[in-house]
């Protein structure tokens, strides 16, 4: 059957604004760090268990996806972690199935202090004629996890369900590694094709690069300050690795070395001097000096290659150095090792999907060349499933004063309407 006429829709979906309001700011509320998701998602649960969906618990195994391609090494606990799955099924499917991705864990807000309020105690703001929701989370991506459900929901409001199974999938571990995404995939929940609604505004995502995070740690010699000429500070050397990488990173954005899709960006290849952890004392010469690293890599390079080079480059620091020379630095890989990607968006779900943005918004989405990583890859490199991005605008994620667009949360769930009946097609609801 045809989906209403969009005025129907639309106010359907105008019903279910202030349930997405209040539903999205005490989502905001339960700070989702990395190791702290459980309550998030179980409060998440329960939104998909009065839906009226299949919802379960799915604890991470370890020694499931250690092996598989795309899994990152982490030296914190992720065993016993869990995954929220909620399935609708409509017994008999008449369309191709789809999945949500929408991960629940979110990025440290500190230092705290640059903030203008609580990051997680949400605030409603009305600015530039439009609804703002201000927490860590709000956009990236509790946004996004509402867009598709007001979506949803207001198809349930007007007596309509998808006629092909949907699974709605919370994932943790998305800022840090993507293993939780991997397990869900390992489990076997597998759809004709996967949407991700990342804070893009409205954009539908076609190349993402890869993401490689380490560590390097560099040994000094201590000594009291008293001595200090007689000591190796391993915080100072560590500035010659930093500034290797940095160099690194610049031959990387060289324009001859950048692939055909990312030639009009001007810097897409990222390093990121995350952390540093050196000395004990302010009075003692700095004995050890670990710092963590993130950086980017073309879709269709391998991070194994990247991991040579950034060794390669590294011994090349410590051997033009007496102390270094004799005390190699050692590289260790903790966190996102992921591999950059791309999704067809001339293929038949790309097709879908921009179709469904042009029906309301009267034109082609923008395609979107991103320099950063999402699970989107899982999908399209190792299960061989359609997937992109597209979710609302949101300013200042992983900074202070994270905000996400309410009537821009509106557009995409209107989007999401007909993509689902496209895709998925759609039905009376069951009683």
């Amino acid at each position: 059957m045809k989906l209403p006429p969009k005025a129907t829709i639309r106010q359907a979906i105008r019903d279910r604004r202030q349930w997405v309001i209040n539903t999205l700011t005490e989502l905001v509320r339960y700070p989702t760090l990395l190791g702290r998701e459980e309550n998030g998602q179980r409060y998440l649960a329960g939104i998909f268990d009065h839906l009226g969906y299949a919802t379960r618990m799915e604890p991470i195994k370890l020694e499931r996806i250690k092996d598989l391609p795309g899994f990152s090494p982490v030296d914190w606990t992720l065993e016993g972690k869990e995954n929220v799955v909620a399935v609708h099924d409509p017994g008999t499917s008449q369309g191709r199935t789809l999945a949500f991705n929408a991960h629940i864990d979110v990025v440290s807000p500190e230092p705290v202090k640059l903030w203008s309020s609580d990051p997680f105690e949400p605030r409603v703001v009305e600015k530039e004629s439009g609804t703002w929701i201000y927490g860590r989370g709000s956009g990236d991506m509790k946004g996004g996890t509402l867009s598709y459900l007001w979506a949803l929901a207001a198809l349930q409001d007007l007596g309509l369900e998808p006629a092909s199974k949907i699974i709605c999938q919370s994932p943790v571990e998305e800022e840090a590694t993507g293993n939780g995404t991997l397990a869900i995939l390992e489990r076997g929940y597998l759809t004709d094709a996967c949407i991700i609604p990342e804070p893009f505004g409205e954009t539908i995502l076609t190349h993402q690069v890869g993401v490689m995070w380490f560590q390097v740690r560099v040994l000094g010699q201590t000594q009291h300050v008293l001595g200090a000429g007689h000591g190796i500070n391993a915080i100072e050397k560590s500035w010659l690795i930093i500034q290797a990488m940095r160099s690194l990173e610049e031959e990387f954005n060289q324009q001859h070395n950048k692939p055909e899709a990312y030639r009009d960006i001007e810097h897409p290849i990222n390093l990121n001097v995350g952390t540093i952890e050196g000395g004990d004392w302010a009075s003692t010469v700095a004995g050890e000096c670990v710092t963590r690293f993130r950086f980017g890599l073309f879709p269709g390079e391998k991070c194994t290659d990247l991991m040579r080079t950034i060794e390669e480059r590294i011994a090349e620091v410590a051997a033009k150095d007496p102390w270094l020379k004799e005390n190699p630095p050692q590289v260790e890989y903790i966190g996102f090792r992921a591999e950059g990607a791309r999704f067809n968006i001339d293929g038949d779900f790309g097709r879908s999907l921009q179709e469904a943005h042009e029906l309301w918004r009267g034109g082609p989405a923008v395609e979107l060349k991103a320099t950063c990583t999402t699970d989107m890859r899982f999908y399209e490199l190792y299960y061989g499933i359609p997937a992109t991005c597209y979710g609302p605008l949101a300013r200042n994620i992983h900074a202070a004063d994270e905000h996400v667009s309410i009537e821009s949360m509106q557009r995409v769930a209107e989007v999401l309407t007909s993509l689902i009946a496209s895709w998925c097609g759609i039905k009376r609801r069951r009683s």
